[in-house]
């Protein structure tokens, strides 16, 4: 038999035994299920707890300057020193303003000369009119020296106390009792007026300031209480207050807010850094409820979740349902409208979701 005969049997025995094997007909591989993740909606009491990081300061911080600038003569003072209440902490070159003064002065005793004279011509000359020897027009003009001269007194007197007033602006004198925490120059050195040269903490309240970002500021309240923990002083937790919340955002992008400790430990110091922990939500039956913010998205027709409904063995299906929000909280958004407490939604790839689609659930 020919060779070729014998290969073109060999081709029909394989194909038969293929035909065979796979009963007659191909297999189509099942579509794979893809795997979704979920969370569930809760009350914003739910929500536990957020922290952020903040640096203490004590209660009363002064920047103190001198009122007017000059040569810094000498400086009292140096970081961490304690000082009392009215103790004089540095000075100025203050030759020019004493000079100043003497001057002022000279003119004063000067313009008090010149009225009394003033005074005594007027009483002779008063004295001659009312004899006639005198006119009128002298009279008069021996009145308008006195006014003259009285102006003049009055001038040089404000101007004695001014140059008075110059020689206090040479000398920083601390308000208040406290400890000095910087120093920014050195004696022989040149400074303007109002530029800080000393800076004093002062009182036994201890606060903390720290930046909290724009989803949160909203529920943070003056008087709202916190919890305070600095990296310095492991296992110590302290009770605070929130005293001020700032109106705008500052440099950082963050709204400063500022908390006071109840009762701090005199281990604490200024600049020391820490967290400010914040509890959000109020525990009632009245919380709103949240959504993740992950949860949420969003089309032409408006806000919408994919609700998961567990089937059985990890698998579910996703329906797709509209949904109205509110603010944004600290853990998602306020739900206003379609959503149930316990109800569970997609948080992952909800643009390839479709409604009634078969997932397999992963939890968050």
């Amino acid at each position: 038999m020919p060779k070729r005969n014998f290969a073109a049997i060999g081709i029909h025995l394989l194909a038969l035994g293929l035909w065979i094997g796979c009963g007659g007909e191909s297999e189509v591989a099942p579509p794979a299920i893809r795997p979704v993740k979920y969370a569930e909606v809760h009350p914003a009491s739910a929500v536990q707890s957020q922290r952020f990081a903040g640096t203490a300061k004590a209660g009363i911080e002064a920047k103190l300057s001198f009122r007017t600038g000059g040569l810094i003569e000498s400086i009292g003072v140096k970081v961490g020193d304690p000082v009392a209440a009215g103790q004089r902490l540095a000075t100025l070159d203050n030759r020019d303003a004493i000079l100043a003064h003497q001057r002022a002065k000279a003119a004063l005793e000067n313009a008090q000369v010149q009225k009394a004279n003033a005074q005594s011509m007027l009483i002779r000359v008063r004295q001659l009119y009312q004899a006639n020897n005198v006119s009128l027009a002298e009279y008069e003009q021996a009145k308008n020296g006195l006014a003259s001269a009285t102006s003049s007194y009055e001038s040089a007197q404000k101007s004695l106390d001014l140059q008075e007033r110059q020689l206090g602006y040479n000398a920083i004198y601390a308000p208040v009792a406290g400890v000095v925490t910087a120093v920014h120059n050195e004696v022989n050195e040149v400074i303007p007026a109002g530029a800080p040269l000393v800076e004093l903490s002062a009182g036994e309240d201890i606060e903390m300031e720290v930046g909290v970002p724009e989803g949160y500021i909203a529920q943070i309240q003056t008087g709202q209480p916190v919890r305070v923990r600095f990296s310095a002083l492991p296992g110590l937790d302290f009770a605070a207050q929130v005293r001020e919340i700032a109106y705008a955002l500052d440099a950082s992008s963050t709204y400063p807010v500022i908390v006071r400790l109840d009762d701090p430990a005199p281990s604490i110091r200024p600049g020391m850094a820490g967290e400010v922990e914040f509890r959000f939500g109020t525990g009632g039956p009245s919380d709103p409820l949240v959504v993740p913010v992950k949860a949420v998205g969003e089309d032409a027709k408006g806000q919408y979740v994919f609700v998961v409904e567990a089937i059985d063995k990890g698998l579910g299906t996703v329906h797709r349902r509209p949904i109205r929000i509110g603010q944004l909280l600290a853990d998602g958004f306020v739900v206003e409208e379609g959503l149930a407490d316990r109800e569970l939604v997609a948080t992952a790839g909800l643009r390839s979701l479709l409604d009634g689609m078969t997932v397999r659930l992963l939890a968050e």
